[in-house]
């Protein structure tokens, strides 16, 4: 009976993770390069330019290579909003200035584990949002007013 209970539930979650997969569609990313200008370390980049690919993010990723992050393009200029809905791997989030000023920092956000996902917000205003993995912000000690550079590839 627990081997029959047991083999349920792992449909459920599959077919769960298999339809939640098909309301956020994987979308192509650009790519490119974040530095940071005080210690002028360097983040790979994916980059989510459309609402498809913002709206998926980090959904269903076991990992994220160290020194790697998502960097969100949104647009315009607004208190930006994440939660944490599908994504299994803690994240430090930044969100940036069109100047590129680190205005506001969420550290360790956890992922969601119920059906009912708060929101996070930055508190102010930012054009742009990057997660990288959790501990990143205390590792290489940014602070917010930190000035980043961002570099796309066409």
């Amino acid at each position: 009976m627990k081997k029959i209970f047991l083999g349920l539930t792992v449909c459920l979650f599959w077919l769960i993770s298999a339809e939640a997969q098909e309301l956020y569609p994987a979308e192509r990313l650009g790519r490119g390069r974040l530095v940071f200008e005080k210690s002028r370390h360097a983040i790979e980049l994916e980059v989510a330019m459309t609402e498809t690919a913002r709206a998926r993010g980090l959904m269903f990723r076991e990992a994220l290579a160290e020194n790697t992050g998502m960097l969100f393009i949104h647009p315009k200029e607004d208190v930006l909003g994440v939660w944490m809905k599908n994504t299994k791997i803690p994240l430090d989030i930044l969100f940036i200035s069109p100047q590129g000023k680190i205005v506001s920092i969420l550290q360790n956000v956890q992922p969601c584990i119920t059906t009912a996902c708060g929101v996070y917000d930055s508190r102010v205003k930012a054009l742009f949002m990057l997660e990288v993995n959790a501990g990143t912000v205390e590792r290489l000690k940014i602070m917010q007013g930190d000035r980043v550079l961002i570099e796309l590839e066409e």
